[in-house]
């Protein structure tokens, strides 16, 4: 899937040529009244998702909604946590939506329900429910979210991988695992051609140990910087001990996509971009309920 992604200052905007999707991923810091790069979203209606990381270096979330764009709600939960880092937000170009206070309710229900099955974060969101939606609003919403959580993960916040809860040392429990969204232990490839890098290739081999995702020494990482690169593994990279653009040390993430944007250099969706030694998709193990 190919995604027009902008940066907008530190924030950057994801959407799709095809569809009327929009997410944001904001410092929380350009939240507040009088930050140096504001960012305006012209659609009021907004499911937002706030993400921080605590003292144990767990991952905290915090699901919203707001019928007032960026105004207020989303800097009114430092009860419930005080080190936000990003507020990514889901919507809708203002032109062609369906987003009304029953759709953003329901999604909001359904993104906080999918943070609580996904047992990675721990989630500071009290109550919601899929308020007045009906039977069609829930299938476009259904329909959005299903997108919407690719996109998310291309920005760095992995909605989509279940944690593994499981034993995996025999074979039935690797099929449970496979089928509740988590990748397989073993090894992945990826080759991408990039234009920025004078249309030579990236290409990375990644093993899967127990849900970390670990680029493997030897890798072809790209040295140019494009869009939509997360901090932290801008930070990775930066630190990583590479040699005339060739990998010299293995490196962990915690997403496929996170993997993928360590060795393009840029925004980049994991689940269509590493393969299996068979060549396909490791999208093929995705939960996609």
């Amino acid at each position: 899937m190919k995604y027009i992604i902008k940066r907008i200052g530190r924030s950057v905007e994801i959407s799709e040529a095809t569809s009327s999707l929009l997410v944001y991923r904001i410092p929380y810091q350009n939240l507040s009244v009088g930050a140096d790069e504001p960012i305006k979203i012209k659609n009021k209606f907004i499911v937002y998702i706030l993400f921080g990381e605590n003292n144990d270096g767990q991952d905290v979330i915090y699901v919203g909604k707001s019928t007032n764009g960026l105004k207020n709600r989303p800097t009114s939960h430092d009860d419930k946590f005080d080190n936000w880092t990003y507020c990514y937000v889901l919507t809708q170009f203002e032109e062609r939506t369906f987003f009304n206070d029953g759709t953003i309710q329901y999604i909001e229900d359904k993104v906080n329900k999918r943070v609580n099955d996904l047992k990675h974060y721990q989630n500071t969101t009290k109550v919601t429910n899929a308020g007045t939606a009906n039977t069609f609003d829930m299938e476009d919403c259904d329909e959005y979210l299903s997108k919407a959580y690719e996109m998310l993960d291309v920005l760095g916040l992995d909605l989509i991988t279940y944690m593994d809860t499981e034993d995996t040392s025999d074979a039935d429990n690797v099929a449970d695992d496979t089928a509740s969204g988590s990748v397989p232990d073993g090894i992945y490839n990826m080759s991408w051609k990039l234009r920025r890098w004078g249309n030579k290739t990236a290409k990375g081999k990644m093993q899967v140990v127990g849900g970390k995702y670990i680029i493997l020494a030897g890798s072809d990482v790209c040295p140019n910087e494009g869009h939509g690169l997360m901090d932290i593994v801008r930070m990775k990279r930066e630190n990583a001990n590479i040699v005339d653009d060739k990998l010299q040390e293995d490196i962990v993430l915690n997403s496929p996509s996170g993997a993928a944007s360590f060795v393009t250099g840029a925004a980049a969706n994991g689940w269509s971009t590493w393969r299996t030694e068979q060549g396909q998709m490791i999208d093929i193990f995705r939960n996609n309920q």
